[in-house]
C-alpha cells in the first residue's frame, strides 16, 4: 500500500475514533438541529452538508495536493501557534521522544509536522502542540498511556515567575 494511502487510512481511523468518542460523550441535539436547518436552507443533502463541514475541519488533504514542493518541517512549524502541555511521564519512566510523538499522533491525529519541541524531564515532559486542541482530543490524550502510565496532559501557562499548570485545555 502506498504511503499516502496508509496515511489517509490512519487519518480516517483517527476521525472514526474522535466521532465515536464525541457521539458517546456529548449531547448533540442542538448541533443536529443546526445541521438539519442548514441542509434545508441550502437545499442540500445531510451527507453533502456533513462533507462540507468535514472539509472545513480537515482541509489539509486538499491543500497537500496543491503544494508543488514539500516545505521543510521548520518552515511549517513557523506558521503554527503552539501551546505548551505537561505530560505526566518523564525520563525516569524510560520513555523516548519517538514514543511520545507516536502516541500524540495516534491519539490526537495531529500531523507529525505540527508537533513542536518535546522536552523530556526527569518526572514529566513538556510538549508543544498546535493551539486550539478540541476538548475531546484533550480528553483522549489525558487518558492515553505509555508503558502503562497515563499521560495526564495539562496545559502550561507561562507567567513572569515561571510556568503555571492549568488543568483545562
Amino acid at each position: 500500500m502506498e504511503s499516502s494511502a496508509i496515511s489517509a487510512e490512519k487519518e480516517l481511523e483517527r476521525l472514526e475514533k474522535r466521532l465515536k468518542y464525541t457521539i458517546g460523550s456529548q449531547n448533540l441535539a442542538i448541533q443536529r438541529e443546526q445541521i438539519q436547518s442548514l441542509a434545508e436552507k441550502l437545499d442540500i443533502s445531510l451527507l453533502d452538508c456533513a462533507a462540507a463541514l468535514l472539509f472545513f475541519c480537515q482541509p489539509q488533504a486538499e491543500r497537500t495536493a496543491r503544494i508543488p514542493q514539500k516545505p521543510s518541517v521548520e518552515s511549517l512549524k513557523a506558521h503554527y501557534r503552539f501551546v505548551r502541555y505537561r505530560l505526566d511521564i518523564g525520563s525516569q519512566h524510560q520513555v523516548g521522544k519517538e514514543q511520545i510523538q507516536a502516541v500524540l499522533i495516534e491519539e490526537s491525529g495531529v500531523d507529525r509536522k505540527r508537533i513542536g519541541k518535546i522536552d523530556i524531564r526527569q518526572n514529566y515532559t513538556l510538549v508543544e502542540l498546535p493551539d486550539g486542541m478540541p476538548a475531546d482530543i484533550f480528553q483522549l490524550l489525558s487518558e492515553a498511556t505509555i508503558a502503562d502510565r497515563r499521560l495526564a496532559i495539562k496545559r502550561v501557562k507561562s507567567n513572569r515567575r515561571g510556568a503555571k499548570i492549568n488543568d483545562k485545555a
